[in-house]
């Protein structure tokens, strides 16, 4: 807590409101809350709510980073696409086939679209975004839904999903169309992705029933070995970052966890809450700068939260009435 010796002779800006770019170092005191803040460090990763989704949905797919997101797909509105710019979402074009349980990656501007179901019926539909509207790409392979996706526009990445039975596929896309990979080590459905085409991560998911697996698995651009076991056993979750510095979220184990874990390449170690625990949300961004939207139960399903790592930029407070 600040004392008169810290801030004697220290000018503070008087304000009603937080401001919406502070400095790090920075000192103002708010009004309304009758507190004296600052910009420090965090020690610690947590969650903050970020601004609602223009529609709620689950079983959506994103991609892109936590300032220049994108949301598409998913129930009830299939065909929606939202931009983020790291307050507030807008609608996006259309995407050209509606649907849920696809999968996503690219940016904001090069975002690909792939897989999925169009009830009842399961897609192996690939579009590609410019940043404004969606065109088809090529198909997929195998038609599956949720399946995990990496990578980029020209050079994406689509396991596992549901193709009858779970699947172990890989898929690597080219820019035009795709081709098969090696497959995974345990064929799973429900997963999250991190990662690149010839750097991905598979994290979590079902390999069947109401199963969960705790497994992640890393892919060198031909082949899967096993990665480190996550400390809890999830399916329906979301992931994001790389294949040596990733962050899993949210999912369907024990209940509905609102748990966050940590990758550094070798194993995993336990963050910070979700501050609404929820399942089949969109998951994307980096370890230390990431994004959550939508998911389910319906009360969760139009809400956003960002997290930001340890050593990132937080305000805090340093005294109070």
């Amino acid at each position: 807590m600040a004392t008169y010796k810290d801030i004697k002779g220290t000018s503070i800006e008087v304000v009603s409101s937080d401001p919406s770019n502070p400095v790090l170092g920075q000192i103002w005191y708010n009004t309304t809350s009758q507190t004296l803040k600052g910009l420090g460090v965090s020690s610690v990763g947590a969650w903050s709510t970020g601004g609602s989704l223009g529609t709620g949905k689950y079983n959506t797919a994103g991609c892109g980073t936590q300032t220049a997101g994108l949301a598409f797909g998913g129930e009830p509105d299939q065909d929606s696409t939202e931009e983020y710019d790291g307050s507030s979402w807008t609608a996006g074009g259309n995407l050209t086939t509606a649907r849920d349980a696809l999968a996503g990656a690219g940016t904001q501007t090069a975002g690909l679209a792939f897989g999925g179901k169009t009830p009842p019926a399961t897609t192996a539909a690939t579009e590609e975004y410019n940043g404004s509207s969606w065109t088809n790409g090529g198909n997929l392979t195998t038609a599956r839904f949720f399946l995990a996706g990496a990578g980029t526009q020209t050079a994406g990445l689509a396991f596992g999903g549901e193709a009858g039975p779970q699947s172990a596929a890989t898929e690597e896309y080219g820019g035009t169309s795709w081709t098969n990979g090696g497959n995974m080590g345990t064929a799973r459905e429900a997963l999250a992705a991190a990662g690149t085409q010839t750097a991905g991560l598979a994290i979590g998911g079902s390999p069947g029933g109401s199963n969960e697996t705790n497994a992640s698995e890393e892919y060198n651009g031909t082949a899967w070995t096993a990665g480190g076991t996550m400390n809890s056993a999830i399916r329906y979750l979301a992931g994001a970052g790389t294949q040596t510095a990733a962050l899993s979220f949210g999912g369907l184990g024990s209940g509905v966890p609102a748990q966050t874990e940590e990758y550094d390449g070798s194993s995993w170690t336990t963050g910070a809450n979700l501050n609404s625990a929820r399942l089949r949300l969109a998951g994307f961004g980096t370890q230390s700068a990431a994004l959550a939207a939508g998911g389910s139960p319906g009360a969760n399903n139009s809400v956003t939260e960002e997290f930001n790592g340890a050593g990132s930029p937080t305000t805090v407070t340093l005294s109070g009435s």
